[in-house]
């Protein structure tokens, strides 16, 4: 229903760059152009401003924007109504989550949720934090799932758990013997780290500021997954993974969790968020309401 000059201009919203929106959407990158100038001959003003790095919203631009965001969240509202009148159990809806919860806790969830609900169809992302809020407040997700409190006022709070940080080492690790430990002690060991569009990355390098520590950082990654393979590999790397990411891990027998004697570390949760400014389908709503469900009954998991 969107009309297509209006899906092109998005996808070179979000890229900043025609190639890449032509890549995305899998046609050529002469389409991509022509119908953005066809929308900018239109409303008679430059939607973009070009620069070598790439491409810019113009203020123009950025009404348009906004008019194809909420054009987006009326047709879906629209779509949940027409599919209410039919049944309750049916739509599809769009959550975006951090990695840490992609292990366990999303695809237990999701398998619950499927199981009662099999004609709503859902869509997952992996995002860091900050790019998951910023997706739900644009609408471009139902829902998101971030790693501390709820990061934005046009953001509500729908339910949280608790996701301590442990630092995660190998059974043949010279720590592995241990439950807990502070970080001056994983200081002579080199450390994988997520990089610094992590908010635990983000939280270790506070607390590592406020002890005047430096840690041996040896691997630096953006993704949580690579780290946990390293780690468990090796007789001497250690690395700080959230617990949902952490427990099938130590249930496998691959890595040991250490809890860390840092406060700000340990009372740590995760946030599920939606839109204060969007109405949910219904299809959404049964979402939240299962993850919700499980988030509030959700056991602090074991840290070894």
């Amino acid at each position: 229903m969107e009309p297509i000059a209006l899906r092109y201009f998005r996808e070179v919203a979000a890229h900043g760059s025609v190639r890449h929106a032509a890549e995305r959407m899998f046609v050529a990158q002469s389409a991509v152009s022509r119908q953005v100038a066809q929308l900018e001959s239109e409303l008679g003003v430059p939607l973009f401003e070009r620069h070598a790095r790439g491409m810019a919203l113009t203020e123009a631009g950025q009404l348009l924007l906004a008019y194809s965001n909420d054009m987006r969240s009326r047709f879906d509202e629209l779509r949940g109504v027409i599919q209410e009148y039919e049944t309750l159990r049916r739509g599809h809806a769009e959550i975006a989550c951090v990695e840490g919860l992609l292990t366990s806790f999303m695809p237990a969830a999701l398998r619950e949720f499927s199981l009662a609900n099999p004609a709503i169809s859902l869509g997952v992302a992996s995002l860091g934090s900050q790019a998951v809020a910023e997706a739900v407040a644009e609408h471009r997700f139902d829902l998101g799932i971030v790693f501390g409190t709820c990061p934005r006022t046009d953001l509500v709070e729908l339910a949280r758990m608790p996701q301590p940080l442990f630092a995660a080492v190998s059974l043949r690790h010279p720590l592995a013997s241990r439950t807990r430990c502070t970080l001056a002690d994983l200081a002579p060991y080199p450390v994988v780290l997520p990089d610094r569009s992590f908010l635990i990355r983000q939280l270790i390098d506070r607390a590592c500021a406020s002890r005047k520590l430096t840690l041996s950082r040896m691997v630096e990654s953006n993704t949580l997954a690579f780290a946990q393979e390293l780690v468990s590999g090796s007789d001497a790397h250690v690395t700080f993974l959230p617990s949902d990411l952490l427990q099938p891990c130590i249930e496998r027998g691959s890595l040991v969790g250490l809890a860390m004697d840092e406060r700000s570390l340990q009372a740590r949760h995760v946030t599920l968020v939606a839109s204060r400014t969007r109405k949910l389908s219904q299809a959404a709503r049964h979402l939240a309401a299962c993850l919700a469900e499980r988030m509030k009954a959700q056991r602090r998991p074991r840290s070894r």
